[in-house]
């Protein structure tokens, strides 16, 4: 039985996020810095894939399925291209159907509608709790 390698990979990437986060400001216990966070993150990622790694069970790794892989790398790219240009709402909602696209089920009026709460609490979230200033609409 084959040991699924891809563990190794997140894990590395997870201690990479955690190295660039040692350069963040630590702030204070009153005011913790930008450096709490993406330490306590990506140290949870490191230590769940290191796991997960060591204990999962051995299997025969399932063949790569490309066009999922496609439409979410699709997707993200998407998502990098327009949200400055267009907006945070029709960038998230088209995102997702990009991404939904790799699927083999096809519920696209349930999903469409699903995306689109998505995108106003992704706006929500980002507006209002985060206090970052990305406009839900943007015309040309």
């Amino acid at each position: 039985m084959a040991r699924d390698f891809s563990w190794l990979f997140i894990a590395a990437l997870g201690a990479a996020a955690f190295y660039f986060a040692l350069d963040f400001k630590f702030g204070t216990l009153a005011n913790v810095g930008s450096a709490v966070y993406p330490l306590l993150l990506s140290g949870a990622i490191v230590l769940i894939s290191l796991y997960s790694f060591v204990f999962s069970p051995r299997e025969e790794p399932m063949p790569t399925n490309r066009r999922a892989f496609l439409s979410v790398a699709a997707s993200v790219a998407v998502f990098i291209l327009l949200v400055e240009a267009v907006g945070l709402l029709p960038t998230v909602v088209l995102s997702m159907v990009i991404a939904y696209g790799g699927q083999s089920e096809r519920r696209y009026p349930f999903f469409i509608a699903y995306a689109c709460l998505f995108a106003v609490g992704v706006w929500l979230i980002f507006s209002y709790a985060l206090n970052l200033p990305i406009p839900p609409f943007r015309l040309p």
